[in-house]
């Protein structure tokens, strides 16, 4: 038999082993109850959670003004509804001046279409009605900019939920939906039995995406749909946050292969992913703002490729608080995906022992 005569036959028998491949780990993933809450009810009580926190954080009491402008009387009517807001009309024929609240707990600046909100950045709470109120006045939150007196951007909750949850999907599918069956396999012994087959451990660890892609896919169409409901993304972003989480996926991924590639003890992996989720999340600048927290913490998330996927994340769920370009987040994104998945695929092992 020639050599392209046998390298066809290998090609042709790889597709059904593929196909195998993917029904097996697709039962495998959901036949663990613990390894299927993690990586499909989880994320989902996770961003529930978030957002419930976000709501319960509006209301409150609030002293707001509205400067004049053509669009002034709605904003200023609509601005009145909410339970815990007192709104006035700016009391200066002068425009306040940058920087300066005078007094008030926000001023809100309306020009035609579009508005500017400078707010207390502790009274975070009154971002949600006043959005709203906008919105009821025909201002849409596209042409909305929020501000603090110091020229930064206020912490939202509610937003901040957005990248946050989606986020904690996507490890808890690359750790706990990734990195621990295939450890469990290794313990009970099966990769050790799968290394004895003709079965080539590209094609095992390849067809190992499909289905958890497949759960990727739903959620960010779940979150998606949240955000659009809410007013947080618009239509024209939804592709843009599909690359950022795909890419962001692959990259979690790899790096839950790598992790995997020749440990043993499930529960003890299980342990130290937990640990790490809240690092990453701390050292993204989800939980609060990173020029709020020491600069020893800023020169550690400015290494990490997951903080480069928040502000991938943040540049359609959370605008305001994204940092770099698109191009530079999924530049060092696809970096971390190409380093982690080399360094898994030489790693890797069927089994403890193996020496080839």
């Amino acid at each position: 038999m020639s050599a392209d005569t046998r390298t066809r036959t290998r090609t042709r028998g790889a597709s059904p082993a593929f196909r195998q491949m993917v029904r097996t780990n697709s039962r495998e993933l959901f036949r663990d109850g613990k390894t299927a809450f993690f990586a499909l009810v989880f994320p989902l009580l996770f961003l529930a959670m978030f957002l419930a926190l976000g709501t319960l954080a509006a209301g409150g009491t609030y002293h707001v003004a509205v400067t004049g402008s053509a669009g002034s009387p709605a904003v200023l009517e609509n601005l009145k509804k909410p339970d815990g807001f007192q709104t006035e009309a700016w009391p200066e024929s002068t425009p306040p001046k940058p920087g300066d609240l005078a007094g008030y707990d926000a001023i809100v600046s309306p020009a035609g279409d579009k508005a500017t909100v400078v707010v207390d950045p502790g009274k975070f709470g009154a971002l949600k009605d006043i959005r709203s109120a906008l919105s009821s006045s025909g201002i849409d939150e596209d042409h909305v900019r929020f501000l603090t007196p110091d020229g930064g951007a206020p912490f939202d909750p509610l937003k901040a939920a957005l990248p946050t949850g989606l986020l904690m999907a996507l490890m808890s599918v690359a750790f706990f939906g990734t990195a621990t069956p295939l450890i469990a396999l290794r313990t009970r012994g099966t990769l050790r039995l799968l290394g004895t087959t003709p079965l080539n451990r590209m094609t095992f660890v390849l067809a190992q995406a499909p289905v958890r892609l497949a759960l990727v896919a739903v959620q960010l169409l779940v979150l998606g749909t949240v955000a659009v409901a809410m007013g947080f993304l618009p239509l024209a972003g939804t592709l843009r946050l599909l690359v950022s989480g795909f890419l962001g996926a692959v990259m979690l991924f790899a790096f839950g292969y790598l992790i995997a590639a020749r440990m043993r003890n499930a529960e003890v992996v299980n342990g130290l992913l937990g640990l790490l989720m809240p690092v990453v999340l701390f050292t993204s600048g989800l939980f609060l703002p990173l020029d709020l927290l020491p600069s020893v913490v800023g020169d550690i998330s400015a290494v990490l490729p997951t903080t480069y996927l928040v502000d991938a994340l943040n540049h359609d769920l959370n605008e305001a608080a994204s940092t770099h370009t698109l191009l530079t987040d999924w530049s060092i994104v696809l970096a971390g995906a190409v380093v982690f998945g080399g360094l898994a695929a030489r790693l890797f092992r069927w089994d403890q022992g193996e020496d080839r």
